[in-house]
């Protein structure tokens, strides 16, 4: 009797000592996912900032306006309206539009990647979500930067954007 409480004894410590290194365990991961997405915040606010920057940059300006010069719109990416706000705008407006377009579809991509890390919630994913659309759906800069210069953001962020686009441009 007193072999089987002391086996019982130690099965409970061994239990008790399992239990706790899976719990260290899934700790340590939780800490690597997070500090993960703490660097991920960093990046992404050091890339804002180098484009806050650029917008008072007069050279930086100038230098995008020419290659604004360059972009090929495709048929049927513009709505008419679209087609004459950017024939209205000078291409150094366009320029920061573009700024602010890549600012916020920047802070858009760290929204999207602290959710698939399980940082933000399904209700924040999806408010974020909805203001995605909208801007996808309002700013043809922003909607121009994702179809052409979507390999400047995460792909399954990019991918994303572009479902979020065939949606709005199908309804």
């Amino acid at each position: 009797k007193s072999m089987s409480l002391k086996d019982t004894a130690e099965m409970i410590g061994i239990t008790a000592i399992v239990a706790s290194l899976i719990f260290v365990g899934l700790e340590l991961r939780q800490s690597h996912q997070i500090a993960l997405a703490a660097q991920y915040q960093a990046r992404t606010d050091s890339g804002r900032e180098y484009f806050y920057q650029s917008l008072a940059s007069d050279y930086r300006i100038k230098e995008l306006a020419r290659d604004i010069r360059q972009w090929e719109w495709p048929p049927g990416f513009l709505s008419s309206t679209e087609r004459e706000w950017l024939d209205s705008k000078s291409p150094e407006l366009l320029a920061e539009a573009s700024y602010w377009a890549t600012i916020n579809l920047y802070g858009f991509d760290n929204y999207h990647y602290q959710y698939q890390s399980g940082l933000l919630s399904e209700e924040g994913w999806r408010a974020m979500e909805s203001r995605l659309r909208g801007l996808l759906n309002g700013d043809p800069v922003a909607r121009y930067l994702i179809m052409f210069y979507g390999d400047d953001f995460r792909a399954s962020f990019t991918e994303l954007a572009k479902s979020l686009i065939s949606t709005e441009r199908m309804e």
